[in-house]
């Protein structure tokens, strides 16, 4: 057998998880291909949620999904390390402590922030263009609201709660609208006034977000920095930074001791510096295939790529990282199979940036939405994104974090989907539910629908009030019509078996029972008892003191199982058995 192809892929941001999943497809069945994704990290970060962390809105875990479980009984493997030199001609990646050789490689090793030079902000900014940005951003932030609660000297303590945020693109836009959301729950923790606290973001041209053509919608974004008390400086370019503030063009000298620059990004630094053939930002110029002009099995992928088509230049925003990462891949697979080259295409749809949780703007290829509609479009946009990158798991994950466990009201639906109480609360309106599930079922065994049919065909409703179930003053039926669908069940399906399909309800009914009161598996039970009402009903055999069951079941689904029950000693054990799975693993069919 011939050599197996090596195809390296080195980062694990949006394009190069693209271009790992594109390369699985073509060659999950091909073992002459292995497939490498390198990166110095064991996580893949969600760089457009970077401000959110930052802005304490989220937590820092919610914007790392692990790379190994990504690519989980998939074809590509994922190592961790840091890759501190390419050999072009020897077709190797160089770590501090091993090589990597390869056929094909694929570079998408993302960007850095860009100064351009100007003094003092490189020592004296925070950016906002990695996990560790964030997180460091985000500690910063809290500390200025704690050093200000007890600084005396009212210039100091204006300082330290001065706000500044450089850029009047997606990433200034939404940090500065974070940290306006911010300040209310920051300035109650720390006991500081939140009039005391100045927010800027600084544009040095007459406009913030050119993405974005509507000038409505730009001036909807400047009323809701009014409305979150930021103060947007336009035509401000800024010239100095120091230690104690900036200084821009026009003289004026902020003083601050948080300075964030959010104002450009340029190729990163490691790309930067192998010497390939540079465009706009120091980006590597690649051809239609994604391609290099120097080696022909070297591609680049996302914000390392220069590339222009008549649609313009390949912007650094995530679709365009994607769809690179794409072609890059598939070109890849195509010269291995032999097959004629992909040529890129640019097609995006839209552009969307919030202004805190629960404010928006977005243009979806001239469907435009402005305010809480436009956050929904980008959770959407995020829901689907989280799903093709990692299953169910994920989205669960981020439904968790952005909707559930949100604090300080700060999620798009305000903080109603974030209360809770403990599950010991609802522990003895499971074990009651249980019970009385329990005694539905022995009562039917005792009334004889273990041995007689008690489900006939033909007016179910009517039947309702004749079989055992019903006393000779029975309740009214919940419904006195039975859906013609259900009916045509009832008597072509339900009826000429009616003693097995009302033997399988009785034990559902008893072995529910048993679970809700010793509480395993509650999640299922409740859902189980929950459907079960709703068939009960439709064929017409119940009255409204039903209804009680079916909203019963309603509450327990959130899970009360782990409060004096068997989840709690039964679950973890079967998660941790479960993830481990092939399957679980493939189908991103787990939770944390």
């Amino acid at each position: 057998m011939a050599d197996k192809k090596r195809i390296l892929i080195l980062g694990g941001g949006y394009a190069g998880v693209k271009a790992g999943k594109t390369l699985h497809k073509i060659f999950k069945n091909d073992d002459s291909v292995e497939i490498t994704l390198i990166d110095k990290k064991p996580y893949h970060t969600l760089m457009t949620e970077l401000h959110e962390v930052a802005g304490h809105r989220t937590e820092p875990h919610a914007i790392q999904i692990d790379l190994r479980k990504v690519f989980a009984a998939r074809k590509v493997k994922v190592v961790t390390d840091t890759i501190t030199n390419v050999d072009f001609e020897g077709k190797k990646l160089v770590s501090e402590r091993k090589e990597y050789p390869f056929d094909y490689l694929i570079l998408a090793a993302g960007s850095d922030s860009n100064s351009f030079g100007i003094e003092g902000v490189d020592q004296h900014a925070f950016t906002l263009w990695s996990y560790e940005d964030a997180v460091t951003l985000r500690a910063h932030i809290e500390k200025m609201f704690q050093m200000a609660a007890v600084e005396e000297n009212e210039a100091k303590r204006k300082q330290l709660l001065t706000f500044a945020v450089v850029g009047g693109g997606f990433t200034g836009v939404e940090m500065v609208g974070e940290i306006g959301e911010a300040k209310d729950h920051l300035a109650e923790k720390y006991g500081v006034d939140k009039k005391e606290v100045t927010i800027y973001n600084i544009e040095a041209t007459p406009r913030i977000l050119n993405t974005l053509k509507d000038e409505r919608q730009i001036a909807k974004v400047e009323n809701r920095y009014k409305k979150l008390g930021i103060e947007l400086l336009k035509n401000a370019a800024l010239v100095k930074a120091t230690e104690e503030g900036f200084e821009l063009k026009d003289g004026r000298f902020i003083s601050t001791k948080t300075l964030i620059w959010g104002a450009g990004i340029k190729v990163s630094n490691f790309v930067g510096k192998l010497g390939l053939e540079a465009g706009r930002g120091g980006r590597v110029i690649v051809n239609k295939f994604m391609q290099t002009n120097k080696y022909d099995y070297v591609f680049m992928a996302g914000d390392n790529a220069h590339y222009e088509d008549k649609d313009g230049f390949l912007p650094q925003i995530v679709e365009a990282a994607e769809q690179s990462g794409h072609t890059a891949a598939l070109n890849i697979g195509n010269l291995i199979q032999n097959k004629p080259l992909h040529e890129h295409k640019q097609n995006y749809h839209g552009f969307m940036v919030s202004i805190g949780s629960r404010y928006a703007v977005s243009d979806n290829n001239g469907l435009k939405f402005n305010g809480w509609l436009a956050v929904l479009v980008k959770h959407m946009v995020n829901f689907y994104y989280l799903f093709m990158v990692a299953g169910l798991a994920q989205l669960f994950e981020y439904m968790q974090n952005e909707f559930f466990k949100v604090k300080n009201r700060r999620s798009f639906v305000g903080g109603h989907f974030s209360k809770a109480s403990p599950n010991f609360f609802l522990m003895p309106f499971r074990v009651f539910l249980g019970v009385m599930w329990l005694i539905e079922g022995l009562n039917k065994i005792d009334e004889g629908w273990l041995v007689e049919a008690k489900m006939y065909a033909s007016d179910a409703v009517t039947q309702a009030s004749e079989n055992a179930e019903a006393a000779v003053d029975a309740a009214k039926p919940l419904i006195e019509k039975v859906p013609g669908v259900v009916q045509w069940a009832i008597d072509n399906i339900i009826a000429p078996h009616a003693v097995l399909f009302q033997t399988g309800m009785v034990f559902m009914e008893i072995i529910f029972g048993l679970m809700l009161i010793a509480g395993l598996f509650t999640f299922i039970a409740s859902i189980a008892t929950t459907f079960m009402t709703v068939g009960i009903t439709l064929t017409g055999m119940s009255d409204a003191s039903i209804l009680w069951f079916f909203f019963g079941g309603i509450a327990m689904i959130g899970g009360s199982g782990s409060a004096l029950g068997l989840d709690y000693y039964v679950l973890p054990v079967l998660k941790k058995w479960w993830k481990k799975t092939p399957f679980a693993k493939k189908s991103y069919l787990y939770f944390h």
